[in-house]
């Protein structure tokens, strides 16, 4: 970035605290690189592009970068505290540090005996009047009384503690909201403000943690220890049914995993409880839970740690394994599965751990850093394999992403045009609405008019039952209509999600409107709904994204601007202008104007990298990501590839990945257990292998009776009541095939053996002879002879051949012989989902187990998407497989761009990290535009007709320069690395258009 020289003593190079976050530089040793500009030309570039406080909200996660961290964050959440009051000498120095002091002193909170300042009021001298921010939290209407939440009002903090949630680096917190209000000037105000405040104020107060703050009383400690022995109680009892062959496994498990499973959750359990528990006895005054709330350093876990207990440690996400034989070290007995022996610790650091715990812990530690080791070359590489992919997009004038052959990517950047930074979170309240609730607050009938409208509005009485007014009105009212139901329509995927990334934070412009002009709660409006319609339709209107009067441009248009035309109108629909804002004529057309000129400033600029911009923006989260796999907690066997390895798998375009599963919805709208049940026996894969405990051949001349005891009763039941004239054992062979199925697998599968025997008897109708056990039969068998045809080869050969003949029969019986389902589907599992449904009222339901909105659905290990959608009452819109391959095949292209953003979005989602969609957009856009799917590897996008100087900048380069020269290619240097290397000035941003000069002009 860009930083302004200030000369200073000493020679150690020093940086503001909040600008350490965007350089991960921490003060251990780290060194810089500094350039100096050395023309006006880069001067201006610096100073008006790379400028330190220019890049406090990155467009990366529409969010700032920079924020309060550290001593100030914990010194502000301490200042705002209810017990802190400063006196006259302490606020008069305090507010000498304030930055643009308007000069005046606030009123003391108290007057008598002695006058008091508060911490909050110190701090409001710092907040931007522009600043308005409410969170709210669980106790509601108690939020004041207990300080929580929080709530500050133009600029004026009435209650609740500053935390990194409002003053770190987080989207919607006070940094990105005076970013968006006052420009990069007063978001850096606002940052060395409060840094200069609170710093000042902890010289005189202080801040430190001991050993004192770990130590929790008496009854705390023999609380933890009575969890600890309630669980290691339930482990062994666990152990005992285990050990006694008691414990059900559960589905999709053997017995040890099941076992494993449920001590783990037991002593995870253990290490939750205990941890409340502590949290609970501690002081809020602690020192140590101060920094974890304020969220400067540490979290609840580090402190249950230090205080209650260690835990459980993991090993490649099982407890520590057996090292040595039927152990894990020489201090226990064999076969031991206590929790002690299997790394269970339960000391906490304060108490110090045993030696064998401590040795579990430098195991489970030494993990994490293989990890990370391994895991930094890895994202390493695929970071710079995506910033090869898309160096040379950028977006144009004319609005369309391209690359340096011109080839457009995407038609809008982003699919809006705008840029990342001017984004924001904000609400569609009409979104989940009743129709009643749409109705009361959108709906105005001037007939017979509310009261209110009589009483609180200027026109009241003037307007009643006014046609042009009515006609306005009723227009706006379809307007708002067609809108909720066009964006239900869109919305559906995501549920009831009211919050969306939308440009333009309208009810902060019309708030601030309401502070400028003096708007009070009971003012009149004086505006007419043949004032406010028709502006409002013409600001949107004049909002054009695509400019172009043919249908394709105005269809695209529309599409671009849907939600937030969408959100506008719904906000500046007259009867919330008129009623909610009470707003006046010149508010209502301040609003207006400010909307209009935001909107002309949200555009992408021309020139702007934008592919490398996405590719640093999903890459450093991939540096970020943690863990391998995930593991489900209940069902062990559906594991889930996440992370960087799933990462590797989509943008390689990997033919065979790790954990291939679908999600197979039924097409009833809310599917019910029984049905989802029925569908899978329906698809998960049976074959005869999978029901067969044993497969015998037998020798056994004698057919109707036998040689095998266990079976005499079958066999003469069988041939009880003899076939009228035909001898049946005429030509059935010597040799027996005997099945013996295995009784659980069939009871588990809902199987019945004549199901099997008869699927036997269709494959062969007329080739052998099968006669099966009674269901109910201790064993169930299955046993098959050959027919013979016709006529009779030498003895001496036959026998001899029959024998090898069952033996291939037999392995293919037990193979290909499908009982039912569908091949490639392992296993299904039944899973409860939740459904978005319109309720009666017209409103949106999406209310985790309410059985007004369950639908159960299948999780397949295993995927078939062609073959599953061909199963009866499959719902083919629904139904979805993470194996891009099948989607493009099945799907085609445009699903497969969406299967890819869909994937994408889980993987970097997982560990929390949100990017903004256009950045996965135009990844998948690069990866799909050619109209087939081409992975971010050498075969894949470096076989594209990029110039080849570009190419052989990636990989291979020898073979492609070979190549060039043997046929002669002509590379016209468009693109940036051909330019790098040239050492010219490539074509992006400032180097992306011309300056020309008229002579003429200068005459």
């Amino acid at each position: 970035m860009g930083h302004r020289v200030r000369v200073m003593p000493y020679s150690t190079f020093r940086l503001n605290l909040s600008v350490t976050s965007p350089y991960n530089a921490d003060f251990d040793g780290d060194e810089m690189n500094l350039h100096v500009p050395q023309s006006e030309e880069t001067r201006a570039e610096v100073k008006e592009l790379c400028l330190v406080p220019l890049n406090i909200v990155s467009p990366q996660k529409n969010g700032p970068l920079m924020g309060i961290v550290q001593d100030s964050l914990a010194g502000a959440y301490k200042l705002c505290r209810r017990d802190v009051f400063l006196t006259k000498e302490q606020i008069m120095n305090c507010m000498l540090w304030v930055p643009n002091w308007d000069g005046v002193i606030p009123q003391p909170a108290i007057y008598k005996p002695r006058p008091r300042w508060t911490g909050k009021q110190l701090i409001s001298m710092v907040i931007p009047k522009e600043v308005s921010l409410f969170n709210g939290t669980d106790s509601g209407e108690n939020a004041p009384l207990k300080d929580e939440g929080l709530l500050i009002q133009a600029g004026q903090l009435m209650y609740g503690l500053l935390t990194k949630k409002n003053i770190g680096a987080a989207a919607g917190g006070i940094v990105h909201i005076s970013y968006n209000e006052l420009g990069p000037e007063g978001a850096m105000a606002f940052l060395n403000g409060v840094q200069q405040v609170v710093t000042y104020w902890l010289l005189n107060n202080g801040h430190s943690i001991g050993i004192g703050d770990t130590i929790p009383d008496a009854a705390t400690i023999a609380k933890v220890q009575v969890h600890i022995d309630e669980e290691k109680a339930e482990v062994a009892r666990l152990t005992a049914m285990a050990t006694a062959n008691e414990l059900e496994a559960l589905p999709g498990m053997n017995v040890r995993a099941t076992f494993e499973n449920k001590v783990s959750m037991a002593l995870n359990q253990a290490r939750d409880k205990a941890g409340t528990t502590t949290q609970k006895s501690l002081k809020d005054s602690n020192n140590a839970v101060t920094m974890a709330s304020s969220g400067s350093k540490g979290s609840s876990i580090n402190i249950s740690q230090m205080t209650a207990l260690v835990g459980q440690q993991i090993v490649e996400g099982k407890r520590i394994p057996f090292g040595f034989k039927y152990r894990t070290l020489p201090h226990f007995t064999k076969d031991d599965y206590s929790p002690e022996a299997r790394g269970f610790v339960e000391n906490s650091y304060l108490r110090g751990l045993t030696p064998s715990e401590f040795f579990f812990h430098a195991m489970a530690g030494r993990e994490g850093l293989i990890d990370t080791a391994v895991k930094t070359a890895e994202t390493g590489y695929i970071q710079r394999r995506l910033v090869k992919a898309l160096e040379d997009l950028s977006a144009r004038y004319d609005g369309t992403v391209r690359n340096s052959l011109g080839d457009i990517v995407q038609f809008l950047y982003g699919e809006d045009g705008l840029d990342a930074m001017i984004i924001e979170k904000q609400k569609l309240g009409i979104l989940n609405m009743s129709n009643s609730a749409f109705e009361k607050k959108y709906r105005l009938d001037l007939a017979n008019p509310p009261d209110w409208f009589k009483h609180d509005y200027e026109f009241g009485n003037e307007l009643t039952g006014d046609k042009e007014s009515m006609e306005y009105l009723d227009q706006e009212w379809e307007k708002l209509l067609a809108d909720r139901r066009q964006v239900r329509q869109i919305n559906k995927s995501k549920g009831n999600e009211e919050m969306m990334q939308l440009p333009l934070n309208i009810t902060r412009i019309i708030e601030s409107a309401k502070r400028v002009f003096n708007v009070k709660a009971n003012d009149r409006s004086n505006l007419r709904p043949s004032e406010v319609i028709p502006a409002v339709q013409n600001l949107l209107d004049n909002m054009k994204i695509v400019r172009g009067t043919d249908e394709i441009s105005i269809e695209a248009d529309a599409n671009a601007s849907i939600l937030f035309k969408a959100l506008l109108r719904s906000r500046l629909a007259f009867k919330e202008v008129v009623k909610e804002h009470r707003l006046n004529k010149l508010a209502f057309d301040h609003i207006l104007g400010e909307l209009q000129n935001r909107w002309d400033r949200a555009f992408v600029n021309p020139g702007e990298m934008v592919g490398v911009l996405a590719a640093q923006s999903i890459g450093e989260p991939a540096t970020q990501m943690t863990l391998n796999t995930f593991h489900f907690a209940g069902v062990s066997s559906k594991n889930v590839t996440l992370g960087v390895p799933r990462l590797k798998e989509i943008l390689n375009l990997a033919k065979n990945i790790k954990t291939p599963s679908m999600a197979v919805y039924l097409n009833t709208p809310l599917a019910r257990q029984e049905q989802a049940k029925k569908l899978r026996s329906m698809v998960e894969y049976t074959n005869l292998r999978s029901v067969t405990s044993v497969t015998e051949i037998y020798y056994d001349p004698n057919i109707t009776e036998t040689n095998i005891p266990e079976d005499v009763d079958m066999v003469e039941s069988y041939y009880m009541i003899p076939d009228e004239g035909v001898d049946p054992t005429a030509n059935q062979s010597r040799w027996l095939l005997r099945i013996t199925l295995d009784r659980q697998k069939l009871l588990d599968k809902e199987i019945k053996i004549d199901d099997v025997a008869q699927r036997i008897k269709e494959e062969y109708p007329t080739d052998l002879a099968v006669i099966f056990s009674d269901n109910n039969a201790d064993e169930q068998v299955i046993r098959i002879r050959t027919l013979q045809t016709g006529d009779k080869d030498e003895e001496g050969e036959g026998g001899m051949e029959e024998d090898v003949m069952l033996k291939r029969l037999e392995a293919h019986l037990l193979d290909t012989l499908t009982l039912r389902g569908v091949p490639g589907i392992e296993r299904a599992f039944l899973t409860k989902g939740t459904r978005l449904t319109e309720g009666p009222d017209g409103a949106l339901l999406a209310i985790k187990d309410d059985p007004r909105c369950t639908q159960w659905y299948l999780d397949t290990s295993g995927t078939a998407l062609r073959d599953v959608l061909a199963v009866d009452g499959v719902d083919a819109t629904r139904t979805y497989t993470n194996d891009l391959y099948q989607i493009v095949e099945v799907f085609g292209i445009e699903a497969a761009r969406a299967a890819l953003a869909k994937e994408l979005t889980n993987v970097l989602a997982f560990d929390g990290s949100y990017v903004n969609h256009r950045h996965i957009a135009l990844l998948v856009d690069v990866m799909t535009y050619r109209g087939s799917i081409s992975a971010v590897t050498r075969h894949g996008i470096n076989r594209a007709d990029t110039g080849a100087l570009m190419r052989c900048s990636f990989e291979e380069t020898v073979e492609i320069l070979l190549e060039a020269a043997a046929t002669g290619e002509l590379d016209d240097c468009r693109g940036i690395s051909e330019n790098v290397m040239l050492g010219q000035m490539a074509p992006m941003g400032t180097g992306n258009f011309d300056v020309c000069w008229i002579p003429s002009m200068l005459e």
